[in-house]
């Protein structure tokens, strides 16, 4: 009898390997930046944690990753150890995984919640400005003080928004207005119509700006109809009206859109471009 039971002791160690905790502190992600490893931890996610963390990572029986402090706070170290090693109390299983495939998943964690700024993205900039232009983005947009009123300020907005939210901006933007940018139009007792974003709305009184950038303030006593847009005035067309490699470049464009640069960033996204 105890011999049988030392051999199931011994062969259940070969079916269920010990998983090994590392010292966070040393660990270091060699994919960091790395939009290839990005893409490549999203299939990883997507096979191996999707089904509790949902597809996109907002949450399901496991808890949101995207908009999670303690996943920002943690090191790339500590996120490695948390994939490889499991959370049995939390019911979260360890991965015997490959460290590669760890590591990305951990650089595609970090593209969820990081600034737009601070993470390379594949495209060409430069090429991607004259998108924005073709594109007439800056109707509604403003870069340094030069475009429209109609849409939020361009000038930091890697700096606000992931690379993620960037994306959906360009391709699924229809989903809800921007806070102070719901679209609006005014029909006054007069007849006269005004028409813009509601930058204020109260049971007295709504606030418009309207394409030339003047701001109407109106008393609701003095509104004959009020009509607000349940969608964003952001065109959805981009995905038929813009290619694949044009989408691509305007997304980078758009992530490099900050008063802040990060010198180190722009090194690696070099190098990443030579190979």
């Amino acid at each position: 009898m105890i011999t049988r039971y030392i051999l199931c002791l011994f062969l259940s160690a070969l079916s269920f390997p010990a998983q090994v905790k590392r010292d966070a502190g040393t660990l270091k992600n060699p994919f960091a930046a790395d939009p290839q490893a990005v893409d490549a931890g999203k299939l990883q996610f997507a096979d191996a944690c999707a089904g509790c963390h949902g597809a996109n990572a907002e949450g399901g029986r496991g808890p949101n990753l995207v908009e999670n402090d303690r996943i920002r706070r943690k090191t790339d170290g500590e996120l490695f150890n948390t994939i490889h090693g499991g959370i049995p109390a939390g019911g979260m299983p360890a991965f015997s995984l490959p460290d590669k495939s760890i590591w990305q998943i951990v650089a595609f964690l970090r593209s969820l919640s990081t600034p737009a700024f601070l993470v390379a993205v594949a495209g060409d900039e430069r090429a991607g400005s004259q998108v924005y232009e073709k594109a007439q983005c800056g109707s509604c947009h403003k870069v340094a003080g030069q475009g429209g009123f109609l849409g939020p300020d361009l000038t930091d907005i890697a700096a606000s928004r992931t690379v993620n939210q960037l994306r959906d901006a360009l391709v699924a933007p229809g989903k809800k207005p921007v806070p102070g940018y719901t679209g609006v139009t005014a029909t006054l007792k007069t007849g006269r119509q005004i028409t813009g974003v509601a930058k204020n709305y109260s049971n007295y009184s709504v606030d418009i700006l309207d394409a030339q950038g003047s701001l109407h303030l109106l008393a609701i006593s003095d509104v004959q109809d009020l009509q607000f847009r349940s969608k964003s005035l952001m065109p959805d067309t981009y995905t038929k009206t813009l290619s694949s490699n044009e989408l691509k470049d305007l997304l980078a464009y758009l992530s490099r859109r900050t008063v802040r640069p990060d010198a180190r960033l722009n090194a690696k996204k070099g190098s990443a471009e030579e190979h």
